[in-house]
C-alpha cells in the first residue's frame, strides 16, 4: 500500500537552500555566526524560486525544523542564521525547561551569557535547575562554557557552534582567555627592531680610543677605570696605569668609563637623521605587513594581528619614549621612528647576554653590574655602606 502522507512542497526547495546557506555561512573562525536578509536568501535561493513571497515557504520550513533562526538585524529588521542538523536534532528532543535556557542562550549569540543571567530571564526556573540544564546541554554539546577576560570568575555559556567574540576572549594578545605576554613582549620588541632599521642613515662605527705607549691606537676597554698617576711615576713610566679593581676607596673622584659590551652592529653606529622630507617613515598598515609576513610570530597569532592591534602597540611604544611619530610629506601620513640610543633585543633572544652570562668575579659581585655604579659614592644617595644587595651576596 503507497504511503499517503503529504509531502510538504517546499521541503525540497528548502533543503536545497539549507545547503547552500551552509556553505556561505561559516565565518573565518569557522563559527556559523553569518546572518542572511531576506533578500540575501532570495539571491542565493534555487532556480525555482522566481519571487520573494515564494521565500516565506521555504524559511518557514526551515524554522520549524530548527534549521533556521530568527533575529534582528542591524537596521532592526528580520533576519536567519542558520544551524548544524545535529543541533536541530537535539533541539527537537528538548523539554520545554530545557529549551527556554537554550534560546537565551541562544540569543546571547558570540557574547555569551552568565549563568546568573540566565537565572534572572527566566524568573519561574530555580537556580540549581539552571544549573543543572546547563550541564546537560553541554554534553549534548549544544552549549559550551568560554572563559571570558572581563570576568574570569564567571562562567559564560554560549552555542557550540559559534565562535566568541574579541569583547569575551581578548584579542591577539589573549590565548584562552589569559593575557599571553611573552608574545606582548615580543611583538613590541620586534616593532622597534624593524622601525629601527627603517629610522636613521648608515653612520660610520663609534670607537673610543687612547693611544697606547708603542703609538698605535687600540680600543679602550668601557670597564677600565683611568686615573692619573703621580708626576714622578708618570715620569719613569711615561704611561698611565689602570686602576686595581680591589682598590674602591676614590671611586667618586676619579675618571672613569662605562662598562663595555660586545660589540653589536645594530647598536654600535652612529645614527645619522635623513634630510626633511627626504624619507618616508614606516606606518602602521607597514609595520603589520612586516609583522604579519615575518616567521619571528607564530602563524595563528599572525593570522588574527589587525592593524589597529599593532597602532595600540605602536602608542605603546610611543608613550614609553622607544617611538615618535614623524608626518610623512611624501604620503601624506604619520609614520614612526626610533628614538637615539633606544634598546632591544635581537628577535628570538630570550635572555640579556650581558646580565645572564657567568661573567667574571668583579661582575658577578654587586658592583660589577649596578645600574647606578657611576653616582655611588661615600656619604652619596647610594653608596657602599648602605648597600641592601652586599648582604643577599654574600648569604648565597
Amino acid at each position: 500500500m503507497a504511503d499517503k502522507t503529504p509531502v510538504n512542497p517546499a521541503a525540497a526547495a528548502a533543503e536545497e537552500l539549507y545547503k547552500t546557506v551552509m556553505s556561505q555561512s561559516q565565518d573565518e573562525k569557522g563559527g556559523f555566526t553569518v546572518v542572511f536578509t531576506q533578500q540575501e536568501l532570495f539571491e542565493i535561493a534555487p532556480e525555482s524560486v522566481t519571487d520573494k513571497k515564494d521565500m516565506l515557504p521555504l524559511i518557514k520550513y526551515l524554522t520549524g525544523q530548527h534549521l533556521f533562526r530568527t533575529l534582528k538585524t542591524a537596521d532592526r529588521g528580520l533576519g536567519w542564521s542558520v544551524r548544524p542538523r545535529e543541533a536541530a536534532k537535539a533541539i527537537k528532543a528538548l523539554d520545554k525547561d530545557e529549551r527556554m535556557v537554550y534560546e537565551v542562550i541562544e540569543a546571547s549569540h558570540t557574547t555569551g551569557i552568565w549563568l546568573k543571567s540566565i537565572k534572572n530571564k527566566l524568573n519561574g526556573i530555580a537556580q540549581p535547575v539552571v544549573a543543572k540544564i546547563t550541564k546537560t546541554l553541554e554534553s549534548q554539546r549544544l552549549i559550551k562554557p568560554v572563559k571570558s577576560i572581563k570576568a574570569p570568575a564567571q562562567r559564560v555559556f554560549m552555542l557550540f557552534h559559534l565562535v566568541p567574540s574579541e569583547d569575551v576572549t581578548g584579542n591577539s594578545f589573549f590565548d584562552a582567555g589569559d593575557l599571553d605576554e611573552s608574545f606582548r613582549d615580543e611583538l613590541l620588541n620586534l616593532i622597534v627592531f624593524w622601525v629601527r632599521s627603517q629610522s636613521w642613515a648608515e653612520g660610520e662605527r663609534k670607537r673610543h680610543r687612547r693611544k697606547s705607549s708603542n703609538k698605535k691606537e687600540i680600543t679602550l676597554r668601557e670597564d677600565a677605570i683611568v686615573i692619573e698617576e703621580p708626576a714622578n711615576e708618570i715620569a719613569v713610566t711615561g704611561q698611565k696605569r689602570k686602576r686595581p679593581a680591589t682598590d674602591i676607596e676614590e671611586l667618586s673622584v676619579k675618571p672613569r668609563y662605562q662598562r663595555s659590551h660586545k660589540f653589536d652592529p645594530e647598536t654600535d653606529f652612529a645614527q645619522l637623521t635623513y634630510r626633511a622630507g627626504t624619507e618616508s617613515y614606516p606606518t602602521a598598515e607597514k609595520i603589520h605587513i612586516f609583522l604579519t609576513s615575518s616567521d619571528a610570530i607564530k602563524a595563528t597569532k599572525s593570522a588574527s594581528l589587525t592593524v589597529q592591534e599593532v597602532q595600540g602597540c605602536l602608542d605603546v611604544l610611543v608613550w614609553d619614549d622607544k617611538l615618535e611619530k614623524v608626518w610623512n610629506v611624501e604620503d601624506g601620513n604619520w609614520g614612526y621612528r626610533t628614538r637615539r640610543g633606544v634598546t632591544f633585543r635581537q628577535p628570538g633572544q630570550t635572555f640579556d647576554i650581558e646580565e645572564d652570562a657567568v661573567g667574571t668575579g668583579l661582575t658577578q659581585a654587586p658592583c660589577g653590574r649596578c645600574p647606578v655604579f657611576d653616582v655611588c659614592r661615600d656619604g652619596g644617595p647610594v653608596n657602599p655602606q648602605t648597600c641592601v644587595y652586599f648582604d643577599a651576596w654574600l648569604q648565597d
